[in-house]
């Protein structure tokens, strides 16, 4: 997969970027928001054959480049006729300058209207989650997106330092998506 517009591209993660994403998922200040504030602890080898099965048209890692720069990382996986993302910019120098919300759309208008996908499995829904601390991306979700906020699981699992966490669910639909962006 490959999408690109202006100085942003979002491609499937190949084995040789498995060093930025190893040390990524491994760096407890990038990973803190997900709830790992010491990282994952995967070895090389485990970030490499986790790119391996990640990577068709239904489930897919990919890196997110900016200017040429790898700078963070982003999947998804389908089921149904839902599909269900996670994106984080990783370089923190690229965090708070907009990419964000224009990442997002990139990748929903890719899911709902990719031939490929949605010959498989028609996408009418996009839904993910957010820890109920991350004000900053539910105002992305709720005022840039126009994603519906559907409801907060409270203590819905233990992060690795044994604290509960809270995650609040939003969803868009294509029907909604594209009356927004008109």
């Amino acid at each position: 997969m490959r999408i690109e517009k202006d100085n942003i591209v979002i491609r499937s993660a190949t084995v040789d970027d498995a060093i930025h994403l190893n040390k990524w998922w491994n760096d407890g200040k990038v990973m803190e928001h997900a709830g790992f504030p010491n990282g994952l602890g995967e070895s090389l080898e485990d970030t490499i054959e986790n790119i391996k099965s990640r990577n068709d048209e239904l489930r897919q890692l990919c890196i997110i480049e900016i200017d040429g720069k790898a700078v963070g990382e982003l999947s998804y996986r389908i089921k149904g006729d839902t599909a269900y993302p996670g994106w984080k910019i990783c370089d923190f120098n690229y965090q708070n300058k907009g990419y964000g919300p224009k990442i997002i759309m990139m990748l929903f208008e890719f899911l709902f209207t990719d031939e490929t996908i949605n010959s498989k499995c028609p996408i009418e829904r996009i839904a993910w989650d957010t820890m109920l601390e991350n004000k900053r991306a539910q105002y992305v979700y709720e005022n840039r997106i126009g994603a519906r906020r559907v409801g907060i699981r409270k203590d819905c699992w233990k992060d690795q330092t044994g604290k509960l966490r809270t995650a609040v669910d939003y969803e868009i639909n294509k029907e909604d998506f594209f009356s927004a962006r008109k």
